[in-house]
């Protein structure tokens, strides 16, 4: 887009400057003058003006547009440079071309022909932004395909992104660690209008305030000690595209309202600048917390909260769709031998699969792969034991930690007690009695409808518990 090309006009004569700014501006760029090339290095190197494109003439009283060229690209190496001579010669073109300048014009040049050549600059450097687009997110995004899972919960899941994908606006995603908060946005953005543009992460519990605000907004050269160039902010690097704040709720207070700020105006300032950026970012947001709860304890804004909470998805934990697990399992087991360049013969046994389907996964989707992860590389001859999946975690037993629960109330605290043991108790039974509904109704003194309620309580289906 013209608009976020920037232009730096430097010519002594004021008819040609004022000429060629308003020339560009017309045509929807952002163009500034200097008169001489010391105002230019000021400009560029100490008032933090970002530049796309510096369009200057050679000959100048003091400093010379050469000499000047040379100064710049040390300063700012990727700063396209077009050089405006009256005595063009061929040495003055070899010169120029020497130290970097992207083309020359001779005057006195016509309108179109300075706009020619400007827009091959421009167009230049919007094919390398959108290759370093890409390159970004093949190095970022996972070298795989995900597998949601076809249960129930996922499937509301999976038919509510369909719908809110096409719909551009603001998203928060509540769920559990390891849920899969990410893929969710990630599929959000992939069957978006925004697809071909840039999915950005923010992992915002991984970085102190003073870091996040750099890596947020960007920063400028000279902004803080280490600042050596300019740098673009998550927030510009996701221009028309998607930026995903993961863990939004531990952002600081003091940061939460610049924030706001970028999500509302659209607009950010690089650390070190005053100059606004206009950008194009839909926010995909996601929380492990209940962000309701820490606006009401102060630690989050509400109108922060009511900008971000436009559409809530909610991720189901891996506990309530028990019958995902021998899904996901195979999936990345096949995923991992192949990776790992193990036996690709390698497979989980019922037992263990029914095992696994009895167990809570704390950690959710993430702990489970990397129990396969580790199962298969620690296999002995093809072989997979309890033990290389967790050495005690799918043999767990017993009621939940009491102390660790301390903060919730005695009607919760008796639920999920009730439920834990359920959930276990209903787990083994299945097991027991290989996935059949039937004798596990009479193994449990219970009617099969009875027994058949419970299980689609708990996200559980006889299948799952079946040996092949």
């Amino acid at each position: 887009m013209r608009e976020h090309f920037r232009i730096l006009v430097v010519d002594d004569e004021v008819s040609i400057r004022k000429r060629c700014i308003r020339l560009l501006s017309r045509q929807g760029y952002q163009v500034m003058g200097a008169s001489d090339s010391t105002a230019a290095l000021d400009l560029i190197e100490k008032k933090g003006h970002l530049f796309d494109l510096l369009l200057v003439d050679i000959r100048m009283p003091g400093m010379d547009g050469i000499t000047l060229m040379g100064k710049v690209k040390t300063v700012s190496p990727a700063l396209e440079i077009i050089i405006m001579t009256g005595y063009a010669t061929v040495e003055t073109a070899v010169k120029a071309m020497k130290y970097g300048a992207y083309d020359y014009l001779s005057k006195p040049f016509d309108a179109d022909e300075l706009l020619h050549v400007v827009d091959k600059v421009h167009e230049k450097k919007t094919l390398q932004e959108e290759i370093e687009d890409l390159r970004n997110q093949l190095k970022d995004s996972r070298e795989r395909s995900f597998v949601f899972g076809s249960s129930a919960a996922m499937n509301r899941v999976m038919n509510a992104i369909e719908k809110i994908a096409p719909i551009d606006c603001n998203l928060l995603i509540y769920g559990e660690s390891g849920t899969g908060k990410e893929l969710a946005a990630r599929a959000i953005h992939d069957r978006s209008g925004r697809r071909a543009k840039p999915f950005v992460v923010a992992d915002c519990a991984a970085l102190s305030a003073g870091i996040l605000e750099s890596e947020l907004f960007g920063h400028v050269k000279g902004a803080f000690t280490g600042a050596h160039t300019d740098r673009k902010g998550f927030f510009e690097k996701a221009h028309k595209g998607t930026l995903f704040l993961d863990e939004v709720s531990e952002i600081p207070m003091d940061l939460q309202g610049k924030l706001l700020r970028a999500v509302q105006e659209q607009t950010v300032v690089r650390l070190g600048s005053v100059e606004p950026v206009k950008v194009d970012v839909r926010i995909i947001a996601a929380t492990n917390r209940d962000l309701e709860e820490r606006v009401k304890e102060n630690a989050f804004r509400p109108d922060l909260f009511f900008r971000l909470n436009v559409v809530a998805l909610t991720m189901p934990p891996l506990r309530e769709r028990c019958e995902d697990i021998p899904v996901l399992a195979a999936y990345f087991l096949k995923y991992y031998t192949a990776r790992l360049n193990l036996d690709q013969r390698l497979r989980i046994p019922d037992e263990i699969l029914n095992m696994m389907c009895a167990y809570d996964w704390p950690g959710n989707v993430r702990e489970l792969e990397n129990a396969v992860q580790r199962a298969a590389v620690l296999a002995d001859n093809g072989n997979v034991r309890i033990e290389h999946m967790l050495p005690s975690g799918l043999m767990k037993t017993g009621f939940p930690d009491v102390q660790a629960d301390q903060n919730r109330t005695f009607q919760e605290m008796r639920r999920k007690i009730v439920d834990d043991f359920t959930r276990q108790y209903l787990a083994r039974c299945l097991v027991l009695n290989d996935g059949n509904i039937t004798k596990t109704a009479q193994a449990m003194n219970m009617r099969r409808t009875s027994l058949q309620r419970l299980m689609k309580q708990f996200g559980m289906s006889g299948k799952s518990f079946k040996s092949l």
